[in-house]
């Protein structure tokens, strides 16, 4: 979280709904934590919890596309040659 140190005042513009839901988290917060938690608090802590961690994002996307592709073609693999062996064992007329 970001420290006590000097802050500058920034209008954003926010859809209707973000803003209630904001102001629904708000008021959640506060409850629970028995004071009161501001809309810009919400907001500074939505900021401190994102992560700009594109690279590593992307990386880790990569990775699993392929191996999605790998385990793809193998299971093509797997049932042609299932297929196959069907075709065989039933003299192909089924088919």
């Amino acid at each position: 979280m970001a420290t006590a140190a000097a802050k500058i005042r920034k209008p954003i513009m926010m859809d209707p709904a973000q803003i209630k839901l904001v102001e629904g988290l708000s008021k959640k917060a506060s409850r629970k934590e028995k004071r009161t938690v501001s809309f810009a608090e919400i907001v500074r802590r939505a900021v401190d919890a994102y992560e700009l961690s594109g690279d590593d994002d992307e990386e880790l996307l990569n990775s699993l596309l392929d191996e999605i592709i790998h385990t793809t073609e193998e299971t093509v693999r797997n049932v042609r040659k299932l297929n196959q062996k069907l075709d065989q064992s039933s003299g192909g007329n089924d088919r």
